[in-house]
This record gives structure tokens, sequence and C-alpha cells, in this order.
């Protein structure tokens, strides 16, 4: 069974990027004084496997570090990196957002390569811990907040030759960091505590729906969209709705409607970053499939 084991490891390894597996994150109702019980089998090559799988969080911070300061080479220009971060641009929410996942990776990429720096996996946490440039640095994670960062590292770099519209992306990294904050249990840099964000809207990271022949009316100063009351649960069913108005591609998600209507004065806000017109690119083509059916033929 074990070999069997190995084997599917290897495999989820190196062939699951696509799979639609479950995730799984801890969840504190209330507060727990109950811990339940494990098997010390394999303990330490178990914490030692969760510990190696946190050198990829390296690369994540190499990437995000090298994009930002290719956006403003003199702006970090012979700075720390405790000085890059207070440098880095705040004037949109991503940008918000985005200086305070490079924040935390900041703190596990010094504890990677200080030489007084400490990283274990213990009790259900990565523990990170490093005195840095005469600052205590101390930050508990999940794994799962581990993945949740390279996520969002991600999806950031990668949105700008996506066609989602700013308001979108926004949506979607808020809604990463909300999750990575919820798995950061301990923290404590140069500032101690990390920034805040009201979030606007839930909004579903997990998987989406894309819809690209929605039926709509206008109605006064809305725009209403006929969605079928099953389908109706943005959270069940957080539909990405492709909207050509007026020869401009709009993607609107379903969490920005309200009882299944969009003022028009917001649908700016959710046009589509497209190179021409409205045009998608061309990787978008295999997610909308259609097959031409014919009268009186057989499904088969």
């Amino acid at each position: 069974m074990k070999l069997s084991g190995d084997v599917l490891a290897d495999f989820s390894c190196r062939f699951g990027s696509r799979w639609s597996v479950p995730e799984y994150r801890q969840i504190e109702l209330y507060t727990k004084k109950k811990k339940l019980a494990f098997s010390d089998d394999d303990t330490n090559a178990t914490d030692n496997s969760q510990v190696k799988g946190t050198l990829s969080t390296g690369v994540a911070f190499m990437l995000l570090e090298t994009f930002l300061a290719s956006q403003d080479p003199l702006l970090m220009e012979g700075m720390n990196s405790w000085q890059r971060y207070l440098a880095l641009p705040r004037k949109t929410n991503t940008e918000k957002l985005v200086a305070e996942v490079y924040r935390i990776l900041r703190m596990l990429k010094i504890a990677m390569s200080h030489k007084n720096g400490l990283l274990e996996a213990r009790d259900g946490l990565i523990r990170v811990s490093c005195v840095f440039e005469r600052c205590a640095l101390s930050l508990n994670i999940t794994t799962a907040g581990i993945a949740l960062l390279e996520s969002f590292v991600f999806y950031y770099l990668d949105s700008f030759r996506q066609p989602y519209g700013t308001a979108y992306v926004e949506a979607m990294l808020m809604q990463y960091f909300t999750d990575i904050v919820a798995e950061v249990k301990k923290f404590s840099d140069e500032d101690r505590i990390l920034y805040q964000f009201r979030q606007a809207r839930q909004f579903n990271r997990h998987f989406r729906f894309d819809c690209d022949n929605p039926k709509y009316k206008h109605q006064d100063d809305f725009l209403i969209l006929d969605i079928g009351e099953m389908y109706s649960d943005c959270a069940r069913y957080p539909i990405d709705f492709f909207l050509v108005l007026d020869d401009i591609l709009h993607i609107v998600p379903a969490e920005a409607l309200t009882d299944k209507k969009i003022p028009l004065s917001e649908l700016g806000k959710w046009k589509a970053q497209t190179a021409n017109g409205n045009e998608l690119p061309s990787h978008f083509c295999m997610r909308f499939g259609r097959e031409t059916m014919v009268s009186g033929l057989p499904m088969t």
C-alpha cells in the first residue's frame, strides 16, 4: 500500500494542477478545548515534506518582487526589503493587497535565507521566526495559507494577460487575502500587525461558471438579467456573465448583482480588458464549446 501511496503522490505532483479536488481548510466556530488524536507514524517525514513544500513560496516572492521592481526600477533601488514594502504603491485596493502579500512572503523568504532563520512544521502549522536587523519576525501559518499565498501571486501576475477587468481582479484578490488572513495564526514584524481590509462582497474563488449567452433587458436605470431560480444563488452558482453591450465586452460576476440586476452606471467597472475590441484571448476558446444540434439526429 505504501508503494501505491507513493505512486499517487508522484502522480498528483506531476499532473494535479488541472484537477478539481476539494480544498480543505480548518474553521473554528468556537473556542477549541479538545484536540483530535493523530497517529505518530512517519511524523518527522511528514513535517519535513511540509517544510520542503515552502520552497516554492520563495519562488513566488522572487517573481512578485521582480515584477514590482520592473514597474519602477528606480523606486526600489538600494533599499532593503522593509523599505521596499513601504515604497510600494497603494493607490488602489489591489495595490494595497499586493503590498500586504509581499510583506508576508518577505518574512518567509528571510527565514529561509538568513543564517538565524527558523522554519519548521509543528502542530499543524508552519512556524517562521528570525531576528532580522534587530527586529523579531514571527509568523505561524497553515499549509493551506502557504498555498493561498502562492495562488494569490500567480493569479495577480497572470491577471495581466486575462480579460477580466480591474474590479473583477480586485474582488478575486480580496477574497484570496481574506482567506489568507484566516490561516495566519501569529504575525509580527516591524509594524507588528497586518493591514485590515473591509470586504465589499463575498466572492467565490474556488470555481466559476461562464455564461456567454445571457438574456437581459433594460429597465429604468438598471440592467436586469434573466436568471432562473435554480441558478439565482450566487454562492452555489458563481456565474460570470459575458455581456456585449454597445460592442463592448463586459464580464459581470453574479456577486455584483442585487435581485438579478445591476445599475447601468456600474457596468463600466466590469468592462473587459481586451486588446481587440470585444474579442477574448484565444486560450478562452475551449471554455465556450458549442455543438450544433441537428434535429432528428441522436445525441451520440
